[in-house]
């Protein structure tokens, strides 16, 4: 702590290193034992909330006891970089992301994938929609294969080296597993998660990063799978786009690209 520091701003910081590590950095003189005690409580206890409302099977997975140790770790050694509370749960991920639990031992292996996978809920609930749809007009009935398909607005792609979606305190992962999924937001506001392949994966990549038809992206798989079928493997793909926008991840085709 520098001494150059005006007066209060010592305190300040003398005071806050001691609520976020009590065991070795000293109360500041004339705060009350019991004073302190009650700030320490109250500020811990609303981090701890706030992590665990997150990554509740997480919390589970691991156990209580290991949480608490892993959610001290985060609130006395990592400096946060916003100051919204909402976002607290994306900080502790970057802090399990940075650290890898290292203060710990015995941590699984998949346990930052998980909390990734419970935290992309809170993220896709509270996104603004990220692209300018009245730019472009949709179709909901028009034909997915001649078109580029409009995705619902809100929407994340992820793939993990672990089936998150099948771990529970019941059911904990022994071997790696390539899972890709698809969260998006729906017309209603819900978020809805859907298990994909890696074909299906690759495809709305293209179709996301590239000014294609869905024609034109399937031909593409096509080809980077040697397979001579294009026809197959477009109808196979229609088939998959057509799954997709029943179940609301598409919301149409883009009836004038650019």
């Amino acid at each position: 702590m520098s001494n150059s520091n005006p007066s209060f701003q010592q305190y300040q910081l003398a005071f806050t290193a001691h609520i976020r590590d009590p065991k070795n950095q000293p109360r500041p003189k004339n705060v009350a034992a019991k004073r302190m005690d009650v700030y320490k409580e109250i500020v811990f206890n609303n981090l701890f909330e706030s992590v665990s409302a997150c990554f509740p099977v997480a919390k589970k997975v691991v156990g209580e006891r290991v949480w608490l140790k892993l959610t001290h770790g985060f609130f006395r050694e990592y400096s946060s970089n916003t100051p919204i509370f909402r976002k607290i749960p994306e900080e502790f991920l970057s802090y399990l992301a940075q650290n890898n639990g290292a203060s710990l031992t015995k941590l699984p292996p998949y346990l930052t994938s998980l909390c990734h996978y419970e935290w992309v809920e809170l993220l896709v609930s509270t996104m603004p929609d990220s692209k300018n749809h009245t730019a472009l007009s949709t179709n909901l009935n028009g034909d997915l294969l001649a078109h580029q398909p409009a995705f619902a607005p809100v929407m994340q792609l992820l793939k993990y080296d672990y089936a998150v979606q099948k771990i529970s305190p019941q059911f904990k992962l022994k071997i790696n597993e390539d899972t890709y999924l698809l969260v998006f937001r729906n017309v209603d506001f819900s978020v809805k998660f859907i298990e994909i392949n890696a074909i299906t994966h690759r495809l709305i990549e293209l179709l996301l990063q590239n000014n294609l038809t869905s024609k034109q992206a399937l031909t593409l798989i096509a080809n980077e799978l040697n397979n001579e079928n294009t026809e197959l493997v477009i109808e196979f793909g229609l088939q998959i786009l057509a799954n997709l926008q029943a179940q609301g991840a598409i919301v149409g085709i883009y009836t004038n690209p650019t």
